[in-house]
């Protein structure tokens, strides 16, 4: 009978450790999207619309981009047209981040 509560006591500690590790990866995530939305308003959004999601002052709306995250992270890093590089403005992780916010916005 011990042993079968020593299971079942373990079995609830790794829930409870599933649990916190999920809750602390959602709110870890939750915060690089804040800090994403953050650099996309400063950087991005007078040429892209708020926030993407319509076409701004000669930049194309980015939301529902055909781009892969890998595309969009390389016109970030290269620019394209009219659009500057920005290899030396933001670092490589907040490009990444960036990145990743633009493919996660809705097409509509």
């Amino acid at each position: 009978m011990q042993r079968f509560n020593a299971k079942k006591g373990l079995m609830g500690l790794a829930l409870v450790a599933l649990l916190s590790t999920s809750v602390f990866a959602q709110e870890a995530q939750d915060a690089a999207n804040q800090e994403a939305r953050k650099i996309f308003a400063n950087s991005c959004s007078w040429c892209h619309g708020m926030f993407g999601m319509k076409a701004g002052k000669g930049g194309p709306k980015l939301a529902g981009t055909s781009l892969d995250e890998t595309g969009v992270y390389n016109t970030i890093i290269k620019g394209q047209g009219s659009m500057p590089s920005f290899k030396n403005t933001l670092k490589d992780d907040e490009i990444k981040m960036l990145a990743k916010y633009i493919k996660s916005l809705p097409s509509e």
